[in-house]
C-alpha cells in the first residue's frame, strides 16, 4: 500500500484504514481541490451537478448515512440518509430550505462501501413528505412487537420513531414520538443501541442516557441527564453527534465538539457511567486519515461529521461520515460544492485491544 504505514495503535484515529477504490480515482468531478481525486463510488453522492435551468435535472446532496446489511433479506447493504436540494446551498435561508428541508432516503448496495443506488427512496413519503433529517436506524429485539426494525428521525423532527418489518419491502409505520419518563427532551443527534442484556440504550447530542426494557414503543427511563461534565478531560460545549455501540465487552461512543472540530473517544463498562476519556482524538478534518489503497491520495473535507459505525459479528468493520467540501456557510448552492456519505474500513479488533488498554490499564485487563 504506498504511501501508508501502519503504526502503533495509539489513539482511536489509528484503527482507520485506506479505503478500497471501488470505481476509480478522478478528479473530473465536483469539489474543491483538496477532496480531488477521489472515487465518487464510495458511499452515496450525486456524482453530476448539472446547472438545473438548462437539464431541469434536481441535483442532490446527503447526510447521515447508517448502514444495516440485510442478511436475511436480499443479502444487499441498505444506506438510510438525508437529502435535499442542492440548489439550496448547506444552510437554511430565511428558516427554510437546506438541510432543514432533508427528506429521509434509503440507498441499497452490493458492496459495502458502495456505490450505492441513486434510485433512493424516500422512507416515509406519507409523514410529512417524507421529511427526515439526524436519520438513525437500527434493529430490534427479536421478540418486539413493533417489528425487526426501527428508524429515529429528528432536529427537523422532535424524534419521531418508525418501525418496519422488512427492509426489502420498505414501508415504514410512523409510531409517534419515543417516549421519556420525565417528560420529552430528546433534543437532536440521537442514537439508540440494543444491548447485550435486550435493553435498549438510547444517547443524544446533549449527553443524555435513558433506558428501556420493554418494546421500542414503550417508555425509556432517564439514567442521565448529561454525561459529558461527569468524564474528566473532555470537552463540555458545543457537542454533537454522539454515536454508541457495544464490543469487545465494553460500550463505545465517538462525540464531536464541532467548534474545535474534533472528535473524542470514551469508553464505559456498563454503557450507562464510569464512562473514561481514551488518549489521542477519534478524528478531526485536520489530520489525515482518508487515504486509498495502493495509492498516495488523501482526500480533506472541510466537515467531516455525523459519525456511524458498521459491525459485523460484534467488531467494527468500517465507519459511516457525512462529509462537506466547504466550511458549510459557503455552500450556497449551484456553486459546484456539496455534501457526500462515505464509508471508511476500520480496524475493530485492534480497537478492542486499545479499548480495554485504555480502561482497564495494561496490566489489568479482562478477558
Amino acid at each position: 500500500m504506498s504511501g501508508f504505514v501502519r503504526t502503533e495503535i495509539k489513539q482511536f484515529m489509528d484503527c482507520f484504514l485506506p479505503v478500497p477504490v471501488t470505481g476509480q480515482l478522478t478528479g473530473d468531478c465536483w469539489g474543491a481541490e483538496h477532496v480531488l481525486p477521489r472515487d465518487q463510488d464510495n458511499g452515496l453522492e450525486d456524482k453530476v451537478l448539472e446547472d438545473p435551468a438548462i437539464t431541469g435535472k434536481v441535483n442532490y446532496t446527503y447526510w447521515d448515512g447508517t448502514i444495516l446489511y440485510d442478511k436475511d433479506g436480499c443479502g444487499k447493504y441498505h444506506m438510510f440518509a438525508s437529502r435535499w436540494d442542492e440548489a439550496d446551498g448547506f444552510e437554511k435561508v430565511n428558516g427554510t430550505g437546506g438541510w432543514s428541508g432533508s427528506l429521509a432516503v434509503e440507498a441499497v448496495s452490493d458492496h459495502l462501501y458502495g456505490p450505492y443506488d441513486q434510485k433512493e427512496r424516500l422512507l416515509w413519503p406519507d409523514s410529512l413528505g417524507g421529511l427526515g433529517h439526524n436519520v438513525y436506524v437500527f434493529r430490534l429485539r427479536e421478540d418486539d412487537p413493533a417489528g425487526a426494525y426501527a428508524a429515529i428521525a429528528s432536529d427537523t423532527r422532535p424524534g419521531d420513531l418508525f418501525t418496519t418489518d422488512n427492509l426489502d419491502e420498505g414501508k415504514w409505520t410512523y409510531r409517534g414520538l419515543l417516549k421519556l419518563d420525565r417528560g420529552h427532551f430528546f433534543r437532536a443527534n440521537i442514537c439508540i443501541i440494543l444491548r447485550p442484556d435486550g435493553v435498549y440504550e438510547l444517547l443524544n447530542r446533549d449527553g443524555l442516557i435513558a433506558l428501556c426494557e420493554g418494546s421500542i414503543l414503550d417508555t425509556f427511563h432517564l439514567r442521565h441527564e448529561n454525561i459529558w461534565p461527569e468524564i474528566k478531560g473532555l470537552p463540555t460545549e458545543n457537542m454533537e453527534d454522539p454515536v454508541l455501540w457495544y464490543s469487545g465487552g465494553l460500550y463505545h461512543c465517538v462525540v464531536n465538539q464541532w467548534s474545535a472540530r474534533t472528535a473524542f473517544y470514551i469508553i464505559s463498562e456498563n454503557g450507562v457511567d464510569g464512562w473514561k476519556l481514551a488518549d489521542g482524538i477519534a478524528y478531526s478534518p485536520l489530520r489525515d486519515f482518508i487515504r486509498y489503497e495502493d495509492s498516495d491520495v488523501v482526500n480533506r473535507w472541510n466537515k467531516i461529521e455525523r459519525p456511524g459505525v458498521y459491525l459485523e459479528e460484534g467488531v467494527v468493520k468500517a465507519m459511516t461520515f457525512s462529509v462537506l467540501d466547504l466550511p458549510k456557510e459557503e455552500d450556497k448552492g449551484n456553486d459546484g460544492h456539496a455534501s457526500k456519505v462515505i464509508v471508511v474500513p476500520f480496524d475493530g479488533e485492534a480497537l478492542n485491544r486499545f479499548a480495554r488498554e485504555q480502561y482497564y490499564g495494561k496490566q489489568n485487563q479482562k478477558v
